[in-house]
């Protein structure tokens, strides 16, 4: 009997001290500031949003904590900046998720769906509350002002080597009050060490749900400090997980009993219910089940282990098969003439498509050609079936070729801002850009984009405006809704033989929107190759800025429309690079009309100071002594001049006034169409340089119709 009072008054000692067990992380962060501050996800006000927050498993383990916890809340904390006080909000509903992460927190993915890891719980939904407080000025930790106790505990083993993720679904409604952005360790070290961990986020333009695949943006060695309440775990906790979750049946699912039991023995026991009958499929620890038909199955697992009472746990809808997502790709393969592509997730058992955007099945083939009318956007749909489930996507779509970025802008600046990209022209015969889709978020608003290149990249070159040559300006007025596309046409094509250029496009009248991205992010077709770079600040003048601060990396969000010879057949001729000045501003070469086939090619040259000029003709912009082109001219003695066209061809060419014409007779051999041209004039100014020559603009032309 003493003993067992002892026993009995020893836990009541124990208990209290449980209760309140807890742990900061990351690692190191418990009376530390971090290095920056975050609004999401609980400073968002109205924005909807999906975000995910990753904690490697050496924040806990580092910490003595190298066996099962069971995680009963979390708790945050507002940044420590300048001294403030706030009121403080809520939101009427929140949902949370907890989980393993499928990936190491420094692989983490921009894709949600590829970060949450199978067994992931549904911890706490209902309302979140930001406290009100007042910060204590820089570097001084203040209370936390925002707890969080879970409706459903989670089962978490540091030792696993597993990272930890928690999954937050914020629709955005109902907010009030004001809240206070949180304290975060951000790069790779903070005042008491690495972050350890990663976050993705993505905001939102209706309620996110579970389930809903988005691709956000990734914030590498970024953590929210977070207070974990645990306590350690004992007794016998049922968990499993699924080689696979969804899928085309007949599906074959692994399954990998995860069941913990504090009780040294280990389970005795399992039964399996796989298809939620209520009937025992399997008793061994780890079973495989084939799902024959099409549906969503719940599955149960009942385990023992001698001493505890038995443990079920059950998840509804945790298997699903044949969910199909409907969609597709586009490809420009005539004049207004598409091929479209499904890609859906999983094969389907019937496609019905609406080609037109009159509501009516145009055609029930997996992968139609639709010839269009005209090249005035059409919304088309596409509905894949597999057995007894069915989705619907629709798109709009433009008959002409077309490079998309992604769209879901998620930053911006004020006008006359710079947004910065790589592009390859991949197609032989160059591509010729007609207009472009912009997102701002200013509405209504006539605006202009200047679009600039230079061959070669552009970084290093943001606010240096010697090498930027301008190309045309694109014109329009800004979506009635903010943050959606809005086109802008060039009056005439801007036409890009093939090669590497750096790319500035320059807003006028309205705010850019752009992508934060947490890595450097490549969208590329057959034709061309776009390499998201920067955004940077401009001031009245192009490439000049009110600091040097260049964010990167930052993704240009919107379309290029573009022609190719190979499709529509047309001639095309325009500059890819800058020429030099001498005595007189830089001489500039302009094609009297396009080059088609049995014309006559004129070109005009300008500013010549003595009436003349050797007009360069090549065929490539690989020089056969000096290798690829452009090459310096400085070590010739003609500093800031550079030869950008091979000189497979020259003619003297002279005329008065400070210009002179050169022709070139086009023969109408149609094996000819296609072929790909360039330009470059030397021009005759003795007293400019030692070499006694300046160059002029290249331009490059593609022969067609």
């Amino acid at each position: 009997m003493q003993r067992l009072m002892f026993s009995l008054a020893l836990a009541s000692l124990v208990a209290p001290a449980i209760a309140q067990t807890t742990v900061t992380v990351p690692n190191g962060y418990t009376n530390t500031v971090g290095g920056s501050n975050n609004a999401f996800p609980w400073n968002r006000a109205t924005a909807s949003m999906r975000f995910q927050q990753i904690y490697d498993s050496s924040n806990f383990t580092l910490q003595n904590i190298g066996f099962p916890i069971l995680i009963r809340g979390m708790k945050f904390r507002p940044y420590p900046g300048a001294t403030l006080t706030w009121a403080g909000g809520s939101w009427p509903n929140i949902r949370i998720d907890m989980g393993y992460s499928a990936v190491d927190y420094t692989a983490a993915t921009s894709t949600f769906a590829n970060n949450l890891g199978a067994g992931a719980q549904t911890v706490y939904q209902g309302p979140v509350t930001v406290g009100a407080g007042t910060t204590l000025g820089t570097g001084v930790v203040v209370p936390w002002n925002i707890s969080i106790p879970f409706t459903t505990n989670f089962l978490y083993d540091p030792n696993s080597a597993t990272d930890l993720i928690f999954d937050v679904y914020l629709d955005g409604t109902g907010w009030t009050g004001t809240g206070r952005a949180q304290d975060v360790v951000s790069g790779t070290a903070g005042a008491a060490g690495p972050a350890l961990g990663s976050r993705i986020y993505q905001a939102v333009t209706a309620p996110s749900t579970p389930g809903t695949t988005l691709t956000g943006t990734v914030g590498l060695n970024h953590s929210l400090i977070c207070e974990f309440d645990y306590l350690p775990a004992t007794g016998l906790y049922s968990g499993f997980a699924a080689s696979t979750q969804t899928g085309p049946s007949p599906l074959t699912v692994n399954f990998t009993d995860q069941t913990f039991t504090s009780v040294p023995t280990g389970v005795t026991s399992w039964a399996w219910d796989f298809n939620g009958d209520a009937v025992i499929d399997s008793t061994v620890q780890n079973p495989s089940y084939i799902y024959a038909g099409c549906g969503d199955y719940t599955v149960s697992l009942t385990t023992t282990d001698g001493v505890n009472a038995p443990s079920t746990l059950t998840r509804t809808a945790y298997i699903r098969t044949d969910r199909i997502s409907a969609n597709f790709t586009t490809q420009v393969i005539a004049a207004n003439t598409v091929q479209f592509t499904d890609t859906s997730n999983m094969p389907a058992t019937t496609w019905a498509w609406d080609l037109d955007g009159d509501s009516v099945t145009d055609s029930t083939v997996q992968n139609p050609v639709w010839v269009y009318p005209s090249s005035a956007a059409v919304n088309v749909t596409l509905t894949a079936t597999r057995n007894c489930n069915n989705s619907t996507v629709t798109k709009s779509v433009i008959p002409l070729q077309v490079l998309e970025t992604n769209l879901a802008a998620n930053n911006g600046g004020s006008s006359l801002w710079t947004v910065y990209f790589n592009l390859d022209v991949l197609n032989p015969r160059g591509v010729s850009i007609g207009a472009l889709d912009v997102i701002t978020s200013t509405v209504s608003t006539a605006f202009t984009v200047d679009m600039y290149i230079k061959n070669g990249t552009y970084s290093g070159f943001e606010y240096n405006p010697a090498p930027w040559l301008q190309l045309g300006t694109a014109s329009g007025t800004s979506n009635a809704v903010a943050n959606l596309p809005s086109n802008c046409t060039f009056p005439a094509p801007v036409y890009l033989p093939p090669g590497s250029y750096g790319v500035a496009l320059r807003y006028t009248g309205v705010s850019p929107r752009y992508v934060t991205l947490g890595s450097v992010t490549t969208y590329a077709n057959g034709d061309v190759s776009l390499t998201a770079g920067s955004a940077a600040a401009t001031t009245v003048a192009p490439f000049t800025g009110t600091s040097t601060t260049v964010n990167t990396p930052r993704g240009w969000s919107g379309r290029l429309y573009y022609d190719t010879q190979n499709v529509v057949g047309t001639a095309a001729t325009g500059t890819f690079a800058k020429g030099c000045a001498g005595t007189q501003p830089i001489s500039a070469l302009s094609a009297a009309a396009r080059p088609s086939l049995g014309s006559t090619f004129t070109v005009t040259a300008n500013n010549l100071p003595f009436n003349t000029g050797i007009m360069a003709l090549g065929l490539s912009r690989t020089s056969s002594v000096f290798g690829p082109l452009p090459l310096d001219l400085s070590a010739f003695g003609a500093p800031g001049c550079t030869a950008s066209v091979s000189s497979d061809a020259t003619a003297v060419f002279s005329g008065t006034g400070g210009s002179a014409t050169w022709t070139l007779a086009l023969p109408a051999t149609p094996t000819l169409a296609g072929l790909v041209f360039y330009n470059q004039a030397y021009v005759v100014d003795p007293t400019a340089n030692l070499l006694g020559f300046v160059t002029s603009n290249a331009i490059g032309s593609v022969l067609g119709n």
